[in-house]
């Protein structure tokens, strides 16, 4: 017989389970979740990309507009457009040579500093004295040479300009080394020449002995020259038909590009009748493969060419101030007849 529990009987225990909640993620949900974030950043990041050369390339392209306005105003109150070059040391033929004791390797941007809100800056620059040190020619300086006692014009020139760059370009703003052909006085300044992403349309030449020259053939006179200005009256195809400054990037494969203060034995000016294209990057007969047509980190082939990091093609003013984009397509036709600014051929709309 069983004895009924008292009072103070203990109860058999009772077993209770409990319910244990996980926390976190096992090695498999991490990795799907990992997998998600991996393509949606795949599929964001060129999004992003693409914004961002967007607004790169509307930077640039305010640079240009602001250049055109100053181009403008520049005439307005000179009633002519500057030069490209003027006592360019580098000329050794031609009738571009300096007169005796007359190098000053001077650039057009020198002048404009005043229409782009940097009248300090050219009031730092001696216009009597060069602002660049290479003679090729041997028709001696206009006094000493940058960097020298009483010329202080290195320190000028060296002076990065941003107005003068485009934001795309990833290349160095400054020429690298003292070479005696490009720098702005080899052995007497450690200064280095500031590049400009943009530059006078001008005729450049083959020759070894002449790279730039007067433009002094009607049909096919460009806006720029050496030593010679033009006006508005020059410009018989009409100012929306007729480059003005074209864009270029601050790396080539052969020669140097333009440097905004002071000239030298190339790079300075583009020639968009040269029959190189928009972006040709082919360079050249020395070259390993020769003349291969390879992508060069953002370079152009040849020095004295049109070109950019936008992707399709490159920018350009025209002479009515207007900025349009240049397709890596268009046709060389297409590009003498908006070079040239009195051969009667015209584009209409470009």
């Amino acid at each position: 017989m069983k004895t009924p529990l008292g009072p103070h009987a203990q109860h058999p225990p009772h077993i209770t389970f409990t319910n244990r909640h996980r926390i976190g993620f096992t090695l498999v949900e991490l990795l799907v979740v990992i997998a998600i974030i991996g393509i949606l950043v795949g599929l964001l990041l060129p999004a992003v990309q693409a914004a961002r050369e967007a607004a790169r390339r509307m930077s640039c392209s305010n640079n240009m507009k602001q250049i055109g306005l100053a181009l403008h105003n520049y005439h307005d109150t000179h009633q002519v457009f500057p030069y490209s070059l003027s006592g360019d040391g580098s000329v050794t033929s031609g009738s571009a040579i300096p007169g005796s004791n007359r190098v000053l390797n001077h650039r057009g941007w020198m002048l404009l500093l005043p229409f782009i809100e940097l009248q300090n800056l050219q009031d730092q620059i001696d216009m009597n004295l060069p602002t660049g040190g290479y003679d090729r020619g041997g028709v001696g300086f206009a006094g000493p040479k940058p960097g020298e006692a009483g010329n202080a014009n290195d320190v000028a020139v060296s002076t990065t300009i941003e107005a003068f760059l485009c934001p795309s370009d990833p290349n160095p703003t400054h020429y690298p080394t003292t070479s005696s052909t490009y720098s702005i006085s080899n052995g007497t300044t450690s200064l280095l020449g500031a590049y400009t992403n943009y530059d006078f349309s001008m005729r450049r030449l083959s020759s070894t002995a002449e790279k730039w020259s007067r433009d002094t053939a009607f049909t096919t006179k460009h806006l720029f020259g050496h030593d010679e200005s033009s006006r508005f009256r020059d410009i018989t195809d009409g100012t929306s038909n007729s480059v003005a400054v074209a864009e270029t990037l601050r790396a080539v494969v052969d020669g140097s590009v333009p440097t905004w203060g002071y000239s030298k034995w190339a790079g300075e000016g583009v020639d968009l009748a040269w029959s190189r294209g928009i972006n040709d990057n082919e360079c050249c007969g020395w070259d390993s493969p020769p003349n291969a047509r390879t992508p060069r980190n953002s370079q152009l082939g040849e020095w004295g060419t049109s070109g950019s990091t936008h992707p399709g093609g490159a920018q350009a003013v025209f002479a009515d101030g207007s900025v349009h984009f240049m397709t890596e397509t268009t046709d060389q036709v297409t590009l003498n007849n908006i070079t040239y600014i009195s051969d009667g051929n015209v584009v209409g709309e470009f």
